[in-house]
């Protein structure tokens, strides 16, 4: 089916934004874009978006279907949402509050990031099929091991032959460095995202039970020493199950190598960049992430929840904290010939949110997640820099992500300001379709007259399109806005598109 390939193609452009560029350094080409919907010629929604508006986020009951009512129910959901935002204009308060504007620019520049990634990383991959083969062979093994590491170069260096060759060497070493006799276990298997170097030294070869690994390098002076104790092997049967362990290679050896590659990158862009940190003033910034971080919410149990910007409680939390302690005046760190005062820091947080590389980590743990956390951000401010400097900020694929939300937080504002007037007082969470059936309907009626005929739709792609029933919330982990798509637009129960008319040519 038509649907099938378009489905095919998008996911794999949003999962890896697998875009073509120019080889031209000093033009871009455009990725083409499929627009599904156009309005009033001001306004366009693709096929792209609204595929991943449909199913990279959780659907409302009343359009989580895969039927035509329910596929036309989404279809004027996020035409509704567009509506909106011309209601809103571009004089909308929500467009000069500099907390909204800050979360936009954080927006755009992480996509702009991953473009950069895509551009001179994972399009620089050249796989052939004899790469594949050598680890298509293993990918179905769960390894389980016995693992340390070492952390002196030299002293592995001595040690390597022993540890191949010598019965027992494994153990008596371990115990020799650590002092104990609980060697730490675990199981590894295919595409758990695993240091790249571990992947392509344990699923590339054959190896027996008890078999002792050389010294695996997985940092300047880091070594993993590693035993393998035993593996379990799925093997695949049906030709769609080795068709897609296949792809599953591909996609895990394009991974690795893409990040080889861009680790490489950023060294040449941190090249000869230290940071300095000012003692005291990253210890009370430690005080004060600590305990907020480690400060537990209540979770919320709404069915459906709506925010102006998906930033968690914490980070707003951070940010008003580093005012309300006088502080903002106190140098942070130095790095390339330039002081970071707090307020510097504050204001690149307002875009660009802590992202610490351990999630869950005991309180003693956290002076070091937090410091890796701030140099992360500075990492990204450069990389941004570069972005910037190569013009991907005019990227189609960068320009239409910013505008999605953009356009979903423009609405929520227009929609919440209607129920305003209209002297609604409810909780739209708690009481979303009364409020829909006794409010937004009509509203939403009254857009669709307003726009009448001047909503064009490509009939033959919308007819073509295929929707999952499963809840899916897509996420992009290690990322400081980690939501793929705003939440769904929740506006309208409406399945009617007589206001519709058939797109012409442009």
């Amino acid at each position: 089916m038509k649907n099938q390939n378009f489905r095919k193609i998008i996911i794999i452009n949003i999962i890896f934004l697998l875009f073509s560029l120019s080889c031209e350094k000093t033009e871009i080409k455009q990725p083409e874009e499929k627009i599904l919907v156009r309005i009033d010629d001001q306004v366009t929604i693709s096929l792209n978006e609204f595929i991943r508006r449909a199913e990279f986020t959780i659907r409302p009951p009343f359009c989580k279907h895969n039927n035509y009512i329910h596929k036309k129910i989404i279809l004027n959901s996020l035409i509704a949402e567009k509506l909106l935002v011309l209601e809103a204009g571009e004089q909308n308060p929500l467009l000069s509050n500099e907390e909204f504007l800050a979360y936009l620019k954080g927006r755009r520049e992480q996509v702009m990031r991953q473009w950069m990634h895509n551009q001179e990383a994972t399009q620089k991959v050249k796989l052939d099929s004899s790469q594949i083969k050598q680890f298509y062979q293993f990918a179905g093994r769960e390894y389980e091991i016995e693992y340390y590491s070492l952390n002196n170069a030299s002293a592995v260096e001595g040690v390597t032959d022993n540890l191949v060759n010598e019965s027992n060497y494994f153990e008596t070493l371990f115990q020799d460095v650590y002092s104990d006799s609980l060697i730490p276990k675990r199981k590894v298997s295919w595409g758990r995202h695993e240091h790249g170097k571990i992947t392509e030294v344990l699923f590339s070869k054959n190896y027996k039970k008890g078999q002792v690994l050389p010294p695996i390098k997985i940092g300047k002076n880091d070594f993993l020493i590693i035993k393998i104790t035993g593996w379990s092997d799925t093997k695949m049967i049906t030709q769609n199950q080795i068709q897609k362990r296949w792809n599953d290679v591909d996609e895990e050896l394009t991974r690795i190598k893409s990040s080889a590659i861009w680790n490489k990158k950023l060294a040449e862009i941190m090249r000869g960049k230290t940071i300095d940190f000012a003692d005291d003033t990253f210890w009370k910034l430690n005080k004060i992430f600590f305990e907020i971080y480690f400060t537990s919410d209540e979770e919320r149990k709404e069915s459906i929840k709506e925010e102006i910007w998906d930033i968690e409680k914490k980070e707003q939390n951070a940010l008003d904290e580093l005012v309300e302690k006088d502080i903002l005046k106190q140098p942070f760190f130095t790095i390339d010939g330039r002081t970071w005062l707090v307020e510097d820091f504050r204001k690149e947080l307002m875009s660009h949110p802590l992202v610490f590389r351990e999630r869950k980590m005991d309180s003693n743990e956290f002076p070091v997640q937090f410091r890796l956390a701030v140099v992360d951000l500075i990492r990204d401010f450069f990389v941004t820099e570069e972005a910037y400097k190569k013009g991907y900020d005019k990227v189609d694929v960068v320009l239409r992500n910013e505008n999605m939300w953009r356009d979903a937080f423009l609405a929520i504002y227009q929609k919440n300001l209607y129920l305003k007037s209209v002297g609604e007082k409810r909780s739209f969470a708690k009481d979303y379709m009364r409020i829909m059936g006794e409010h937004l309907n009509v509203y939403t009626d009254s857009l669709q007259q307003k726009y009448y005929k001047k909503v064009e739709l490509d009939f033959e792609a919308f007819e073509d399109i295929a929707l999952t029933s499963i809840d899916l919330l897509v996420k992009q982990q290690h990322q400081p806005y980690p939501f793929v798509v705003p939440m769904f637009p929740v506006i309208t129960t409406d399945n009617r598109i007589e206001y519709i008319k058939k797109m012409g040519k442009h």
